[in-house]
């Protein structure tokens, strides 16, 4: 289209013109004068924002208005902020806002497209070219109440379908969700030991299982076999020096936590016949991380494990 050379006196004076007529389909889309407001001051944002590209015509601006009434009902008004006071700084109109304006007027023109021929009609005559419903009672033939219940008909089987369209989509979201929810605790009970647990756990924010077990399902191992720990704790264990100087020898009990990422802690020494081979015990029991955790109900989990250690002076 052209450009406009609406000046922003000439701009206002429209302002006030079709005030009461944009006043007047807020009203009749919401019932409400606080909405018809907010539909007002958006449809003037719009129009002020794309002033310099198109030309304002009446039938433009209700169209604007029409397009605003959809987005409100859809939930997804745009935000456009006016500032500064005589040479005020607008916001453009973003790809977001464009794209929406073209989704309600498609949106829109299908639902008018299922309206009978006569319906349909008048709504164009009234928001796309902006005729009263005195002109179109005499373009058309017919009575000012017809045109009145005509346009009143159209509003209200829009909003029907406005609420019907937001509805199925909340549903539809609804479903989706409970669906997966459903999903994942199926699979959790199923088959707990599986990373749908961990993701149930996850999104239901579920208290880690932080439980040392003494007898779990599945105990803790060395990662290899117990011949190799052995043979493991054999090639690094040092007698004390000063133990062997005391000639002191025995076994040393030691227990501790595997935990879930295979790591040793929490030692304690259940039996010792000297501190010094106590520590010795712990040292070389260090060396042999990580271990293969235990398991319950299929999944890893914190455990006891005792193990003996011999020093013998050979």
């Amino acid at each position: 289209m052209e450009r406009s050379h609406m000046t922003e006196q000439e701009f206002g004076q429209m302002v006030e013109s079709m005030r009461p007529r944009l006043m007047q389909m807020g009203r009749e889309f919401f019932g409400s004068d606080t909405e018809a407001e907010e539909i007002v001051q958006e449809t003037w944002l719009r129009a002020w924002n794309v002033r310099e590209r198109v030309v304002l015509t009446e039938a433009y601006i209700l169209r604007i208005a029409r397009n605003c009434c959809v987005s409100m009902w859809r939930g997804q008004r745009a935000q456009v902020e006016l500032t500064g006071e005589e040479d005020a700084a607008v916001t453009e109109v973003t790809p977001q806002e464009e794209a929406e304006e073209r989704e309600n007027s498609e949106w829109l023109q299908s639902r008018l497209r299922c309206l009978p021929q006569a319906e349909r009609e008048v709504w164009q005559l009234f928001y796309d070219e902006g005729l009263t419903v005195e002109e179109i009672a005499e373009k058309r033939t017919i009575t000012v109440a017809t045109v009145r219940k005509t346009i009143s008909n159209v509003r209200r089987r829009l909003r029907t379908d406005l609420r019907r369209h937001f509805m199925d989509l909340r549903k539809f979201l609804i479903i989706v969700i409970v669906a997966f929810a459903t999903g994942i605790a199926v699979a959790a009970i199923i088959r707990p030991g599986n990373r749908m647990r961990d993701i149930m756990e996850r999104v239901l924010h579920l208290p880690e299982d932080t439980t040392i077990y003494e007898v779990p399902e599945v105990v803790a191992t060395y990662h290899r076999d117990i011949d190799a720990l052995f043979r493991h704790i054999a090639s690094e264990i040092h007698y004390p020096e000063g133990a062997m100087a005391d000639s002191i020898e025995g076994r040393v009990i030691v227990r501790f936590v595997v935990e879930k990422d295979g790591r040793l802690t929490h030692f304690e020494v259940l039996k010792t016949p000297d501190e010094r081979l106590s520590a010795e015990a712990i040292r070389v029991m260090l060396l042999t991380e990580p271990w293969v955790p235990a398991q319950k109900n299929g999944r890893p989990v914190r455990s006891h494990f005792c193990m003996p250690i011999c020093f013998r002076i050979k």
